[in-house]
């Protein structure tokens, strides 16, 4: 379980995107407008995903993404690897994130044997890896992923902590906001 978690963690910390800070719950109206002087055009960017099934405990999962605010776009992560960016590719361009590393331990509820990583990171925004309409961009802020699985039981019906989650009953959610500033004022929405 324990590369599996540092897999987890790593891919959660990758989930922060647009420099962004998250809140748990829908989204708030996302504003944007026209940055003075500098032709940029910046407000607050919503990031929201999810992942269900076997595909969410897998060495590399992609988790689609939608991305709503100043960049309105449909995008996805790989949330494979420990690097410590995290690259978003859109259709309109791909978005650049530092992020940290975090590693909490696993919340394991021992009566149901669902286990739930929850990961808080701050992010940034890398504009010069960035590329399309967010080349050259700003945003800084924070992100929370929740992993969600359930453990095998042992013969003893003890949650067996060391095994492979249940494919089918694993979860990845995400929901992140916080600002954006693009750089250039073009076909963004």
């Amino acid at each position: 379980m324990h590369s599996l978690k540092k897999k987890l963690v790593t891919a959660a910390a990758a989930v922060g995107a647009a420099g962004l800070v998250l809140a748990g719950g829908p989204a708030v109206a996302a504003s944007a407008s026209t940055a003075p002087g500098n032709g940029g055009h910046h407000g607050q960017e919503f990031i929201r995903g999810f992942l269900r099934g076997p595909t969410a405990v897998s060495s590399a999962p992609i988790v689609p993404l939608r991305l709503s605010g100043v960049v309105n776009a449909r995008g996805s992560i790989n949330l494979g690897g420990n690097s410590s960016v995290a690259d978003i590719p859109t259709f309109k361009g791909t978005l650049a994130v530092e992020h940290g590393n975090p590693s909490p331990p696993p919340q394991i509820n021992h009566r149901t044997c669902r286990a739930t990583d929850t990961i808080r990171t701050w992010t940034r925004v890398l504009g010069s890896r960035s590329s399309g309409v967010f080349r050259g961009a700003r945003g800084r802020g924070r992100a929370t992923a929740a992993f969600s699985y359930i453990l095998p039981r042992l013969n003893n019906g003890k949650c067996d902590l060391n095994a492979r989650p249940e494919r089918h009953r694993a979860l990845i959610l995400f929901y992140a906001h916080g600002s954006l500033q693009l750089r250039h004022h073009h076909d963004h929405q």
